[in-house]
């Protein structure tokens, strides 16, 4: 896989774990492990990931965790020029569109052999998208999963099932629309929000079995490209879809009891039924994507090592810890309703009061990372190229197909 680095990352001199780096002490002797996450600035919910990461301080009572507070939106850059220096934190959280360029640097500590048996078999299949030139760089720290999910209240008020295949997506938005007044379905479909419809956009087309390149060429105007391409056009034109309404506007509508169906991810949906006034969590179900293969995307962070840590064996430590069944459970818990490392499952309390979250579990089973194979650094511009077609074939009349193939004669300069 070959990967541009980052000026400020081509001054790294981990070599992916295999470089002069010291290793540190022995786990057992103990020491301070600095963690850094953007997570910790999150009101509630990053006090609640401390709690679990903190709880490793009692089965290694000679360590200590310290947090790294950087901003999200200073993340990425903060990380590039601590590392690129030697130094940086010894456990980081790594975005997925960042951890190409992490890997391909040799800035993480390969995780290869560090797993008892029961914890690799436990482990979820999306665990390896996190492989880089056959070593395991990186594991799931949260995956936020899609699926279909509605408001029982309007689908009984139109006389609706939920839908199992993209036409009948069409038509019961539609017949929502006709028979209760209310917007029968909305996804993201605007540029202005283009890194997130690429995500939700992915959906589609890994559901209808496609995917964005063969990890040596791109593959925009497959035949599966252009069916999930067609089958949104169709979603779109229904005339039930929620046509102008971005992000914020739909899940403020669906929040208020005015929107039918929507594909979205577990965190938003989250957010979506917590308000106070609006519509409960217990009002709304979910359902697979209604799409032939199976397939979806995913919003993906990993945990991983710093190649230039200190302290390797007591980070190693920490995660063999962390991917233990007693572990996951606390953080399954603080992470809810994410997806993590294993498929361990959500405290009943949880699950009994947001009864929709297993089919979002179930679709994770089967996602992937909307980060390009063999373009990881090139993905933003072809994220580019696809949506500015897709937004064409939404307004301007050209078809599915006509859309995919302009996208790839566009993206055709693009080298792996």
């Amino acid at each position: 896989m070959a990967v541009a680095l980052s000026l400020a990352l081509s001054g790294c001199s981990g070599g992916g774990g295999g470089g002069t780096a010291e290793t540190g002490p022995a786990a057992a002797e103990g020491g301070t492990l600095t963690f850094a996450n953007w997570q910790w600035l999150e009101k509630g919910r990053g006090d609640n990931i401390l709690a679990a990461v903190k709880e490793y301080e009692k089965v290694n009572t000679k360590a200590k965790i310290e947090k790294q507070e950087i901003t999200r939106a200073d993340y990425e850059k903060t990380i590039s020029t601590q590392i690129g220096s030697g130094a940086g934190p010894d456990i980081l959280i790594i975005p997925d569109p960042f951890f190409p360029e992490l890997a391909s640097s040799g800035a993480l500590e390969p995780l290869d052999g560090l797993l008892d048996a029961d914890s690799e078999k436990a482990l979820r299949k999306t665990n390896e998208n996190y492989k880089f030139d056959g070593q395991q760089l990186g594991l799931i720290w949260e995956a936020v999963p899609y699926a279909l999910f509605y408001n029982n209240d309007i689908m009984s008020a139109a006389g609706v099932k939920p839908p199992t295949s993209a036409d009948e997506l069409a038509t019961v938005a539609k017949t929502i629309k006709d028979k209760t007044g209310k917007t029968g379905f909305v996804v993201r479909h605007q540029l202005n929000e283009e890194a997130p419809w690429f995500t939700d956009y992915s959906n589609w087309v890994y559901g209808f079995g496609g995917k964005w390149s063969d990890g040596k060429k791109l593959t925009l105007n497959s035949d599966e490209n252009i069916a999930a391409a067609d089958a949104f056009l169709k979603a779109y034109k229904s005339g039930g879809f929620g046509v102008g309404d971005d992000a914020s506007t739909y899940r403020s509508k669906f929040s208020a009891g005015e929107v039918g169906m929507v594909i979205d991810n577990s965190s938003a949906l989250l957010t979506m039924v917590s308000s106070p006034n609006g519509v409960k969590s217990t009002q709304v179900s979910a359902s697979p994507l209604p799409f032939p293969e199976g397939g979806s995307a995913y919003a993906g962070f990993s945990i991983g090592i710093n190649a230039n840590s200190k302290n390797k064996e007591l980070a190693k430590d920490f995660i063999k810890w962390m991917m233990t069944a007693d572990a996951q459970s606390k953080f399954v818990d603080a992470l809810f309703p994410s997806g993590i490392a294993t498929g361990v499952s959500a405290p009943d309390a949880k699950i009994k009061a947001n009864p929709w979250i297993d089919s979002f579990y179930k679709q994770l089973e089967n996602s992937s990372s909307v980060v390009i194979p063999g373009f990881e650094t090139k993905t933003p511009q072809v994220r580019t190229i696809v949506l500015t077609q897709v937004a064409r074939m939404l307004t301007t009349g050209i078809s599915a197909k006509e859309a995919m193939d302009a996208a790839q004669q566009q993206a055709s300069s693009l080298a792996p």
